[in-house]
């Protein structure tokens, strides 16, 4: 029973994901995260190496003072997304105050880890090409990602949410 449980939700991972890609998603070649620098709410430079090494997790790269950027983060609630944002590493491209701001804005997302890519570098260096952005990591590997606005909001969260609980 259990091995039967445990094929038919890798089953539907599978689907949930090609459907997701197909609609709003770039398939991206799984590539080794970048050694990136970033800024901590405090102003200290944290590298790349500092991030999470094990396990799924998340990078939302957003926009300060966007409305795209706000949409996302203002869908990722709570209870909605209960584990999301302990596997979420935040960047907002703009500086410690754009961060500090979108942290007091968003406060369902305080267990986050929170940066800001201060001199765009981490968004030229990971290859991103808008925001918002949410990539999916797995062993300091992006293995895909999800550009824009989420088209199906059902569909997106169970897999993010099958994505940082498994």
């Amino acid at each position: 029973m259990r091995t039967q449980q445990k094929f038919i939700r890798a089953i539907a991972i599978i689907l949930g994901m090609a459907f997701l890609l197909s609609m709003m998603a770039v398939a991206v070649e799984p590539v080794p995260l970048p050694d990136i620098q970033l800024t901590a709410a405090d102003g200290s430079a944290v590298k790349s190496s500092a991030l999470p090494t094990t396990g799924n997790w998340l990078i939302i790269y957003i926009q300060p003072r966007n409305q795209f950027s706000d949409n996302l983060l203002r869908l990722l609630k709570k209870d909605q997304y209960p584990t999301l944002a302990q596997h979420a590493v935040i960047i907002v491209g703009g500086s410690v105050d754009d961060l500090k701001t979108a942290q007091t804005r968003f406060p369902e997302l305080a267990q986050a880890t929170w940066y800001a890519d201060t001199n765009k570098s981490a968004f030229t260096l990971m290859k991103l090409t808008g925001a918002p952005v949410i990539l999916g990591i797995k062993q300091r590997t992006i293995t895909w990602s999800l550009s824009g606005i989420l088209s199906d909001v059902n569909v997106a969260k169970s897999i993010l949410n099958t994505w940082v609980e498994g």
